[in-house]
């Protein structure tokens, strides 16, 4: 018992010791019994600066995103941290929710015992979320992925959702007009995902052909669909960039230096009233590891407000200018002016160009697309 006394009181005083030892090395010089702390470890928020657009606020979302509650490696309080961490003021909790029929009861009514189990994870991932994220002031949009198979029918999430308990049927199809009937908005997910071509599959062309489908994942994870441009025209949806996150945003995004995908909501408040009214509005623009995409009305607004110029000195004998042009938001811009060569715009950098007085430059922008081959093209005065 006395061997028993000792070793846990050696193990209490060698756990303080290191303890004190990480955190506290340096004593006052005035007060030698006053130890100073060399550091605290805490949590802290990498700011994403972005401009406001017609009177609408940019806030940044992450509309996909998975948890230890389904097969995620983090779980959904560590989901909240990191999102604010990484800048987001949005996200929607997505846990799966299987949709596959099993072949002995395909057809038959879903028991409520099942409906229940298979709902659990995205109820409690609601709840859970919502509770952490107030302390953080992130908004959590309560959703659920209608997951079944990828290359036989395809991935739908829900967001907005009501009641995740009474979603679910072994119908996938049931699943997602359960969803709208709460008046979710339907998102298609990763539309190239596991799919030798975007061509749809006969599960999505009838979810299309209901009418029900609100918006699309135009980047998923590092995935970008350039055709889904064709498909967000013809059905009047929504585009979005998000993680889709199932291990770590520092391992995927943070770890190299990139900022994680992003859909940027402009909205005029950061409540589920006013994020719900843009994304039927569309008023949405894509970002994934430095390609920003989007209508291109928005694409433009979101460039002119991004960048200012400078003349810094003229030539009259050449006819031309020194102009600096200003990079003031988080995210790069590739320009092309003229035929010339691109011209990388850093974040919250400048560059200086030359240009003829009294002509605009006219500037590609490559990293920005409004279409399938389509960049944004602009003109800097």
């Amino acid at each position: 018992m006395k061997k028993r006394l000792f070793f846990l009181c050696a193990l209490l005083v060698s756990l303080s010791a290191v303890a004190q030892e990480y955190t506290t090395r340096y004593q006052s010089a005035t007060e030698p019994q006053t130890l100073l702390p060399t550091g605290y470890m805490r949590l802290s928020r990498r700011e994403i600066i972005l401009p406001s657009v017609a009177g609408y606020n940019p806030y940044k979302a992450d509309l996909h995103i998975h948890s230890t509650l389904t097969d995620g490696v983090v779980n959904i309080k560590g989901r909240v941290e990191e999102a604010w961490c990484d800048g987001m003021d949005v996200i929607a909790a997505t846990e799966h929710m299987s949709i596959r029929p099993v072949p002995d009861t395909e057809g038959l009514p879903t028991p409520e015992s099942v409906r229940l189990k298979k709902s659990s994870s995205a109820v409690k991932a609601v709840t859970s979320a919502t509770k952490v994220a107030e302390t953080f002031g992130v908004v959590v949009i309560p959703g659920v992925e209608l997951t079944g198979d990828a290359k036989t029918q395809g991935h739908f999430n829900a967001l907005f959702t009501t009641d995740n308990s009474v979603i679910y049927d072994y119908d996938a199809m049931q699943s997602i007009r359960n969803a709208d009937k709460q008046g979710a908005l339907i998102m298609h997910n990763h539309p190239g995902w596991r799919h030798s071509t975007l061509e749809m599959t006969e599960f999505e062309k009838a979810v299309y052909a209901e009418g029900v489908v609100d918006g699309v994942e135009l980047m998923n994870g590092s995935a970008f669909y350039p055709r889904t441009f064709n498909t967000a025209k013809e059905h009047k949806l929504f585009m979005t960039s998000n993680t889709d996150i199932h291990a770590t945003t520092a391992q995927q995004y943070r770890y190299n230096g990139h900022l994680r995908n992003m859909t940027i909501i402009f909205a005029k408040e950061c409540t589920l009233e006013s994020l719900r009214e843009a994304l039927e509005a569309r008023r949405t623009l894509c970002y994934s590891f430095g390609t920003i995409g989007g209508e291109e009305k928005l694409l433009k607004e979101f460039f002119e407000a991004s960048i200012t110029t400078k003349r810094l000195s003229v030539d009259k004998k050449k006819k031309s200018q020194r102009v600096m042009i200003t990079n003031t938001t988080s995210l790069p811009y590739t320009l092309r002016i003229g035929k010339g060569n691109p011209v990388i715009l850093h974040p919250l950098s400048s560059t200086i160009v030359n240009a003829k007085i009294g002509k605009p430059l006219q500037c590609t922008v490559l990293n920005m697309w409004c279409g399938e081959n389509e960049h944004l093209a602009v003109t800097i005065k």
